[in-house]
């Protein structure tokens, strides 16, 4: 399979597939001509690569974790290593979701306030708003200080 067919498959750039191959998290087979040959299962490793950096997760803990394997002297060994790593990863999206769900209630109380100055003709500067009635319900909202000059 074709590195540009993967990619439009992902959602995602040839240049983003080529780096996580250059940081070594895809090792494709080659052909004896050299072509690189990908099969479903670097299909799958892209995704869930790109599904970790989506999220964050630095490249270098997706390197981590794409080692443990064949590091590890036994299945044992491997296995404990991964739940591990995977506990951590756990807890790090587990902090993540509290804080996209604080930036959320944010959001909302910032949003539940926004329509009341819709019919406002007034030139939106800190000086023409700051004597509005909205203004302090408006900034209540952590995300309205990056609006509010």
């Amino acid at each position: 399979m074709k590195i540009g067919h993967i990619a439009a498959r992902l959602g995602t750039t040839v240049r983003t597939l080529r780096f996580y191959e250059e940081q070594g998290l895809v090792t494709p087979r080659r052909s004896p001509g050299g072509t690189r040959r990908y099969d479903e299962g670097d299909v799958a490793r892209f995704a869930a690569i790109l599904q970790l950096a989506g999220l964050g997760i630095p490249i270098a803990e997706i390197r981590t974790l794409a080692g443990i394997r064949p590091t590890a002297s036994n299945g044992a060994e491997a296995s404990r290593r991964v739940e591990s790593h995977l506990a951590g990863l756990a807890a790090e999206l587990a902090r993540q979701r509290k804080h996209i769900e604080q930036l959320e209630r944010d959001i909302a109380r910032a949003r539940r306030h926004l329509p009341q100055c819709h019919p406002c003709l007034v030139k939106p500067q800190r000086d023409n708003c700051a004597s509005c009635e909205i203004t302090p319900h408006l900034l209540q909202s952590k995300v309205m200080h990056i609006v509010w000059d």
